[in-house]
Order: structure tokens, then sequence, then C-alpha cells
């Protein structure tokens, strides 16, 4: 049987994907705000300006919207006013409504997916089997990585800024066909506008000269030439950067958001390397997948490890292929090309991130793996069509089932981090979460026995904190916390004073200080209120240590050191409440027991 026979036209081909896309996604409709859509949205304060505040989201960088964030830059900076101008239209019509929020990044995405089978069915692959572009850009459509991109709505920059880069390669394209500069500038315009949206298509100016050489017949040289017009753009938009964003951006002394922190240089590059492949992986088995892959879900590796002996080889074989191919021009070196290309920027390797590893940033990437899928399909289709259609056909539907069960994960905050955690049970983050949702829940519940359960289930993700990273301050504070409401005020104070002593090692830890010593009050006001004096004044001192402008605790420490007779240290604490607070009232009948 002639297969072309039942060759789909151009626009059934678009159809069918566009209704893919949608239909897919269309679950998540109803889903609530997760995660960073707080920075994005509903708590940033320049966004819910609306119109009126398109200008500060202009001259500010990213988290400045963001109160929790407004004094943090992460290594880089970050600047991306288009997405944030997106969501400040959207406030300014529908106010935080989850509902167009989520309709919004879905139809986005069936616009990435129909622009993009444009581009490769047009222009790039318009020499190609006639069904490698519908195929490429069918699993691209049905890939559950792209499930973070479109459920998560802060997401939406990744979104926008693919939809930017494939309008300006389309541009491009039709500039270097018909020599018609409003077709160059138009190109400019989007790529100019797609770095204002995401810094990462930067990597635009990789892949335009290798589609030319590829697909164009160009010298190398002459492609290379061909983007000099983007080369002086970018100049132009870090310009900009730059004198917005603080570039020289404090070194962030915590593991949570700088993942190589405790890493050897070695080290680092090793688990660079295993985190490349991995991203392959994850592309090929995209089977347990995650929100969060920070600390210590990939432990460091180092250079006698098996991942990276493993990984080194992966990545050498894969460059080797693009070397021995290149001049042949084939499609599957120059799909590993375009991953290297893409992926560059946000590899760790280029600059810290923030994140080890993360399935968003797999967007524009894993066009690659799409296009190898389609490749393979088409090459064999001839000779062994049954068996083609039956393995794509398959894969399809392992992919669209859980591209479709994997949105549900993110139908709220609760649902997705208590499922994310079975999947990255050693992510010091994700255990965090769980264990202030069951905190949470616990605040909000009134049956003590209730309330009780869901303390006792957030200890056991603060314990497998501590197991997974004992250096982290705030592992010791929150888990304090969990004990403190269980009235485990022993367990609390242990779990405090060795915060403290994981404290005293760190810089600028002022803040820090300042609650533990306000936690430690507390602690010392509840052995106080159990006539435990001797347990409350421990706590009492080690709060004045901590923050000595704590006057409160000096006050109590004095109060509880009379009722010992001890009245150096009373007095000597009293003077201190006076120093503090010359009008605060001492009055030794507050500490006499009834």
């Amino acid at each position: 049987m002639n297969t072309e026979r039942f060759q789909l036209k151009f626009k059934h081909q678009l159809l069918i994907l566009v209704f893919l896309a949608f239909a897919i996604n269309a679950n998540t409709l109803f889903h609530e705000y997760v995660l960073d859509d707080v920075i994005v949205l509903t708590e940033n304060k320049f966004v819910k300006k609306g119109l009126q505040g398109i200008p500060e989201l202009l001259s500010q960088s990213y988290f400045k919207g963001y109160e929790k964030l407004e004094n943090l830059e992460f290594s880089g900076g970050r600047y991306r006013p288009i997405a944030l101008i997106s969501f400040a239209i959207e406030y300014q019509f529908f106010g935080a409504n989850p509902i167009i929020s989520h309709l919004i990044n879905v139809l986005l995405y069936t616009i990435v997916v129909a622009l993009l089978f444009g581009l490769l069915y047009r222009y790039v692959f318009r020499e190609q089997h006639k069904l490698l572009a519908f195929v490429a850009c069918l699993v691209f459509v049905v890939h559950p990585i792209h499930t973070e991109v479109i459920a998560n709505v802060k997401s939406r920059d990744e979104l926008i800024t693919f939809i930017l880069v494939l309008v300006a390669l389309i541009f491009f394209i039709r500039h270097f066909n018909y020599r018609n500069l409003s077709q160059m500038m138009i190109g400019l315009v989007c790529f100019f506008l797609a770095l204002l949206t995401r810094e990462s298509s930067i990597t635009l100016i990789g892949v335009v000269p290798v589609i030319l050489y590829y697909f164009y017949n160009q010298s190398l040289k002459r492609a290379i030439q061909y983007i000099i017009p983007m080369i002086a753009v970018l100049v132009v938009y870090l310009l900009i950067r730059f004198s917005i964003v603080d570039n020289n951006s404090h070194f962030i002394n915590d593991i949570t958001n700088s993942p190589f922190l405790n890493a050897s240089p070695y080290q680092a590059f090793a688990t660079k390397i295993f985190l490349l492949v991995k991203y392959m992986w994850l592309l090929i088995f995209p089977y347990s997948l995650s929100f969060e892959y920070g600390y210590n879900q990939i432990p460091y590796i180092d250079f006698l490890s098996f991942k990276f002996i493993f990984s080194i080889l992966i990545v050498f074989s894969l460059i080797g292929l693009i070397i021995v191919q290149f001049k042949k021009k084939s499609i599957f070196s120059f799909s590993i090309l375009y991953f290297f290309i893409t992926i560059s920027l946000v590899s760790n390797f280029v600059i810290d991130i923030g994140t080890p590893l993360s399935e968003r940033l797999l967007f524009q990437p894993s066009l690659a793996f799409c296009i190898i899928v389609g490749s393979f399909y088409c090459i064999n289709l001839k000779r062994y069509r049954i068996a083609s259609n039956s393995v794509l056909i398959s894969v399809l539907l392992l992919f669209t089932l859980k591209a479709i069960y994997r949105n549900m994960d993110w139908k709220n905050y609760e649902t997705l981090v208590l499922t994310d955690v079975k999947t990255a049970p050693n992510s010091v983050r994700i255990n965090q979460f769980a264990m202030n949702i069951f905190l949470s829940k616990s605040n909000q519940e009134n049956n003590q026995e209730k309330k009780n359960e869901y303390l006792k289930e957030g200890a056991l993700y603060g314990e497998q904190m501590l197991k997974i990273c004992p250096d982290v301050v705030d592992v010791y504070t929150n888990l304090g916390y969990v004990y403190y409401n269980l009235n485990n005020y022993e367990k609390a104070s242990e779990l405090w004073l060795k915060g403290c002593e994981v404290l005293a090692k760190k810089e600028d830890a002022s803040k820090s200080a300042e609650i533990f010593s306000n936690e430690l009050y507390r602690l010392g006001n509840g052995f106080s209120e159990k006539n435990k004096i001797i347990d409350a004044i421990v706590c009492y001192r080690k709060s004045t240590e901590l923050n000595p402008a704590n006057t409160e605790a000096w006050y109590n420490l004095g109060g509880d050191c009379f009722l010992l007779n001890d009245s150096l240290h009373g007095n000597e604490a009293w003077h201190n409440v006076m120093k503090l607070s010359p009008n605060h009232i001492l009055r030794i009948d507050d500490f006499k027991n009834d």
C-alpha cells in the first residue's frame, strides 16, 4: 500500500497539531496558582498595578516587584520585563484569575506548536521527507517534559520566548530568501523582545547560522556573517540590562539557591556533565518527573564515578558524531548540535543559574529529540512501515497519557508537592515544602488529635531534610517549630540550639539570628508556663546572645533569675532592659507563682 496516497495536507496536519496541543492540556484550565506564580502575578506589586505598573516593570529587575525577594539578586541578575508586562495586562482586565491565566498559557502553547510546524514544514525541512515536520511536531506536542511550562503560570516566559524565537527565525529565513530589509528588521525586533523575555534566547545567535549551513547550502563563514546584526541587537540589550540589573550580584551562601556551593571545582564539572546526560535521559524516558531537582536530589559526583565516566563518553560520542557528519549535513548531527546550543546557557557551565536541573529548561532543546524521532520514523517508514507506525503510535500514546496524568499533579500546591516529594525524596526544598504544608494544615485544624497527626507527618519530612542537609539553618528553624507545636519543647530547643551552632559558621546572618532569638524567647515562655524555670533561663539567655536588643527576653530572663534568688544575674538582665527601653515597667510580681 502506498502511504503517499493518504498524505495529509499542510492545513490538516496543522489542525491536528493545534487540536492535540489544546486538548491534552485542557485539564490544566481549572488549576490553582502554584509555586512562583506569587512572584510574577498574585503578589507582585508592579504587576498588580496593571497597565500603570508597566514603566516600573521596564525599569526594575525581575524580583523587585515581589517584596520577599526584592533585595535578592541571583548570579548574573534577572531582567525579564516582557513576561511580567503580559501578567500586568492580564491583571488589568481579569485580576488574579487562575482560569484565565491557565487558558492563556494553553493558547500560547498552541501558538508555539503552530509556528514550529510552519517553520519546520515550510522553511527548514522543505527538502526532507514530507512527514518529518509533522511527526517531529507530534512528538513535541505530546511530550510530558513540557508539562511544567504549560501548567505553571510563571513559566509563561518560556512560551513567549519560544514564540518570539520562532517568529524571528521565520523572518530571518525569509530575509535570506527574498533579501527584503523589512523581513530582517521584524526578525531583529522579535529577537530583541525575546531577549527581554528570557536570557536563554541569546542562543538564537547560534541556531541561525546552523540552520543556514545545514538547510540553505551556505558556507559556515557566510552563515556566521549573517548574524552580525543580531550581535548588534544583543549589545544594545546588554547595555540596557547592565543599566538596570545589578550584575555584580552578591554571592549567595545558600545551598538551595546555589546548588554547587559545597562542591569542589572537579565535582562541579563532573556533576554538570552528568546533568547534560540526565537532560537527555528525561527526553527519552520522561517517567519520574519533578518540579525540583535541587540539593541533594542529584548528589555531587567526581571524576572516578561511573556516572561521570559514562556521561563523558556519551557527550564525547555525540560531539564526535557532530564532527563526523558535519560536512554531510545530516539531520542527526544538526539535532545534536541544536540541543547543545540551546541548552548551553542554562547548563550551569556558563553561569550558575540557581538550580542544577529543571524540566522547563528543556522546552526549546527538546525539539532536538523530537526531530531525531521523526527522522528515524521517516527513514524506516518505507522499509518497515508496520513496525515504524506501531512504535510511533506507542510512543505518542504513552507520552500523551503521561502528559495528561502529569498535568493533574499541578492542580494545586499541595498535590504537586506531595506527589513530587515521592519522586524527588532527597530534595531539601521539596521536603521543606511538604513539611510546611502539614504545618499549615495543623494550624487550620481545630481537632487536637488531627492537628498532632499533621504535625507528626510534617516532622517526618523535616527529619528527612536534616538527613539530607544538616548545614541549612532553615532546617532547624522549621523543624524546631514543628516540635514546638507538638509541645515537645526539649526537642525544639535542641534543634534551635543546633541551628545556632550552624548559624555561627555563616556570614551576614543577623536576620536569621533575630529569628532564632525570637523562637528561643517563645520557647522560654513555654518552659516558664510549665514551671521549668531553669530550662526557660537557658532559652532566654541564648535568645539575648543571638539578639542583644531583644528587650522582652532580657526582661523574662531577669524575672526568672529573681525567682531562683539569683539577684546578681537578675539585676544584670533588668539593667539591660532599662538601657534598651528606659520606660519599661519592671515588676517582680509578674513572675511569682500563683
